[in-house]
């Protein structure tokens, strides 16, 4: 048994194990101090970890290593480590440890450790049991993280956390269940042979699940909850969703779409189309969810004051792209590696330059108390370490060449082009939404980096704020990794997307001739970035002059309103509907019936008692 093998099937499990030990069995003898000792020993398990994560990377470029417990459901519950997902287990190791040293709140670090065990547990899944047991882990955990601190604001956040998560956990648990009545499997695998012989009851399944997924990653209709909970939450907590837990949901999307619908391999792709509609008629509709996913949450952004909600409503918009590439790569089928490509690597470098992003209003905020944009201003003078670092991010999630957000655009665009060179004529349109949504996104952070750090400073704002050397740090290492993509486009997906897509049902000769070193500056990329930013900047000084960021939708776009209220007071009416209707009239019987019984037995104690 090699290094790597070992690592994940003796290494991993000593580690958990010493984990649980310490939290058991140590910390509780410790009388002072043990808070810091849990922090140390935290940050200390995710780094070791992570390490040991990192060290399987040459086994796994070879073949995925797989690793089984057996009876646990009786079928056993199986973890898997391969090019798909090591880049996320890379990623939330590295937000995790960087979230963990940046964050002045006092973070309950035994629930952001077990958050952490079940991120990568839900990643490490090789079966749909394991991954919805994690799912839930991951669920329930961060739920207890963000309302450690009991205070209104978060209590509120966590109430419709908690509801939305339960609802999404319902509707996937529903699409296994139903996959495995009709398939009997809760395996990972390519079913699109069993698909083509089901009738509707295959896209009644694709609907649980993309739509369960698609909560937790924030898809319109579904995304209201995460301005929500983000505006009431800890920064660190909002920074940690928006980086690592919403990314589930879209993997989610992604294993789905990559795996369960597609064809094997094996089956000489190219030559069984009709196995591929399913496939194709799922992808069309992802593609037009994560199309007005991106709209929406755009619109939405520069709308906002609150630099909270602007940064939760970018979440929503950038997550919008990730489910669109998602839905680019089932739509093309084994010609979609395109999409498939993209969306994981936006996932990755959202991740960076929105944490960033997260990390600097934090920053702000504990320099002067204030959250709202309209009120700043002039900080690059008092804070310059800072304004640099988020000018960087800003860069990165605009799209400028040179910095990761723009290697990860120019892939989706390509993706979007092919769906409509390939396919349906309406993607025209997605396309030209596409340029629409980054330019709005260019004028979104303008208009954060000029209200924050350009503008004249307001008479008594901000006159005893200062960078924190530490939170800089912190900031700093997501920097350096937004520009070194950015310099470098080729260097992840040569090294580990497209091994990844390889290993799917891709065509290799489609790979070979649009992926594998590919060319990021071509004129025609370089070009549209250009229009991209002339019409952000457009955007902003026509919304600055005539004031069109202070807009607010129509009541009946309201999807709050439409969804989650009526599924809350039907949750909460339906039980006391129940206990009047049905429990009271019970107990109300059974209280009769015991006070019978109860006086049978005292008249017959009275009557032996007179009689003997």
């Amino acid at each position: 048994m090699n290094l790597a093998r070992l690592i994940i099937q003796i290494g991993l499990p000593f580690l958990f194990v010493a984990f649980i030990a310490l939290e058991l069995l140590i910390l509780p003898l410790i009388e002072k101090g043990h808070r810091t000792v849990r922090r140390n020993a935290a940050k200390g398990f995710i780094l070791v970890t992570t390490a040991m994560f990192l060290f399987t990377l040459p086994e796994i470029l070879l073949e995925p290593i797989v690793y089984r417990i057996s009876g646990v459901f009786d079928y056993g519950v199986f973890f898997r480590v391969d090019l798909l997902n090591f880049p996320l287990l890379m990623l939330s190791g590295l937000l995790f440890l960087v979230i963990g040293f940046y964050s002045r709140e006092d973070i309950h670090y035994l629930f952001y450790t077990v958050t952490y065990i079940a991120t990568i547990g839900t990643l490490l899944a090789g079966d749909l049991l394991t991954f919805f047991l994690f799912f839930e882990i991951m669920t329930f955990s961060s739920y207890a993280l963000m309302v450690y601190h009991r205070g209104d604001e978060q209590l509120e956040a966590g109430f419709v956390y908690i509801y939305m998560g339960i609802i999404g956990g319902l509707m996937i648990l529903s699409g296994i269940l139903l996959l495995s009545a009709y398939t009997g499997t809760f395996q990972w695998t390519n079913l699109a042979v069993r698909f083509s012989e089901l009738g509707m009851i295959k896209y009644l399944i694709g609907f649980f699940f993309v739509a369960g997924f698609g909560i937790k990653a924030g898809m319109v209709p579904f995304h209201f909850w995460i301005p929500r909970i983000y505006d009431g939450a800890p920064i660190a907590v909002a920074a940690l969703s928006s980086g690592v837990l919403i990314k589930v949901g879209a993997y989610g999307i992604l294993k789905v779409v990559s795996v369960i619908f597609s064809v094997d391999i094996s089956r000489g792709l190219q030559f069984y189309p009709m196995l591929w509609r399913v496939s194709e008629h799922i992808g069309f509709v992802i593609i037009w969810m994560g199309i007005l996913t991106m709209i929406v949450g755009v619109f939405m952004a520069l709308q906002q004051g609150s630099t909270k909600k602007m940064l939760a409503y970018h979440s929503v918009s950038q997550m919008g792209y990730v489910i669109m590439g998602i839905g680019v790569a089932g739509y093309l089928g084994y010609i979609g590696p395109m999409g498939f490509v993209g969306s994981l690597y936006h996932m990755l470098n959202h991740s960076l330059f929105k944490v960033l992003l997260f990390m600097v209003a934090g920053a702000v905020f504990y320099q002067t108390g204030e959250t709202n944009m309209y009120n700043m201003g002039g900080l690059w003078r008092k804070m310059p370490v800072t304004a640099l670092l988020c000018f960087i991010a800003v860069l990165g999630i605009t799209g400028m060449p040179g910095f990761n957000g723009y290697a990860s655009k120019t892939m989706l665009h390509h993706a979007i082009d092919e769906a409509f060179k390939y396919g349906h004529p309406s993607f025209e349109y997605a396309e030209l939404a596409f340029k629409v949504v980054s330019a709005g996104t260019v004028c979104s952070f303008i208009k954060f980096f000029y209200f924050i750090f350009l503008r004249r400073q307001p008479e008594g704002f901000g006159e005893k704020a200062r960078d924190s050397k530490r939170m800089a740090v912190s900031m700093a290492v997501l920097a350096v990794f937004i520009v070194f993509i950015g310099l470098f486009p080729n260097w992840l997906p040569e090294q580990i997307l497209i091994p990844a897509a390889m290993a799917f049902s891709y065509d290799s000769g489609f790979i070979g001739n649009y992926l594998t070193n590919m060319n990021f500056w071509t004129v025609k990329d370089l070009t549209g970035m250009v229009v991209v930013y002339g019409l952000g900047f457009a955007m902003f000084l026509v919304g600055h002059r005539f004031h069109l960021f202070h807009l607010k939708l129509p009541a009946w776009m309201n999807a709050e309103k439409f969804i989650y209220t009526p599924v809350t007071t039907v949750c909460e009416k339906f039980p006391e509907f129940c206990v009047t209707r049905y429990e009271k009239p019970i107990i109300f019987g059974d209280t009769l019936i015991y006070a019978l019984i109860l006086c049978v037995i005292m008249g017959a104690l009275v009557i032996s008692r007179l009689v003997f």
